[in-house]
């Protein structure tokens, strides 16, 4: 097993995530501003230790753009991590009751340019629509749009619940929505 890459921390930041690696505990709050980095430099090491999930979980909730190091690379980490262990900390809720609760009907929020598929799915379309209309607005953007995708319980990684069940994946198939404009405003009622 190869030695976990230290450099970007310096030598309190060190001992602090040392010992929580040490005692398989989240090492992400000792070093917020670099624990993403300090994960992706590490993430297979930290897999083959047991200590990645729960950090790497509050690592994802924490950043709000992946685009440093791409989708690929974000779904390479998921892919070490312990997929049981994921779902042990963040348990998916049941699916669809038609298909024994192992099929989910999930959507996803954009606005701008481009719409990337990303990770992050939720439950809700009246959700997704909030989602893009607020992501347009921080950003000033446009483009409007809500994807679909509906998939098996076994494409899920976890799900975090936040203001609503965030499920982790990275669906093969999406489609777009017709959602009317009027629809992608903040002020509508939910």
């Amino acid at each position: 097993m190869g030695n976990i890459d230290y450099s970007i921390l310096d030598f309190d930041e060190r001992k602090r995530v040392e010992k929580a690696i040490n005692n398989k505990s989240n090492f992400y709050g000792y070093i917020p501003e670099k624990g993403f980095e300090f994960i992706m430099k590490n993430y297979q090491i930290l897999a083959k230790l047991g200590v990645l999930e729960e950090s790497w979980i509050t690592a994802y909730i924490h950043s709000s753009n992946f685009s440093l190091w791409g989708l690929n690379m974000i779904k390479s980490v998921f892919d070490v991590c312990s997929k049981n262990r994921l779902q042990d900390l963040y348990p998916i809720p049941s699916g669809h009751e038609f298909s024994g609760g192992l099929r989910y009907t999930l959507f996803r929020g954009c606005a701008g340019p481009n719409h990337e598929m990303g990770m992050s799915w939720c439950d809700s379309l009246d959700k997704a629509i909030w989602y893009a209309t607020q992501h347009a607005r921080y950003n000033d953007l446009n483009n409007f749009a809500v994807y679909v995708t509906t998939v098996s319980k076994d494409e899920i990684y976890c799900t975090i619940k936040r203001n609503e069940n965030e499920f982790i994946l990275l669906p093969e198939k999406t489609w777009k929505i017709d959602i009317p404009m009027c629809e992608f405003t903040l002020d509508r009622k939910r």
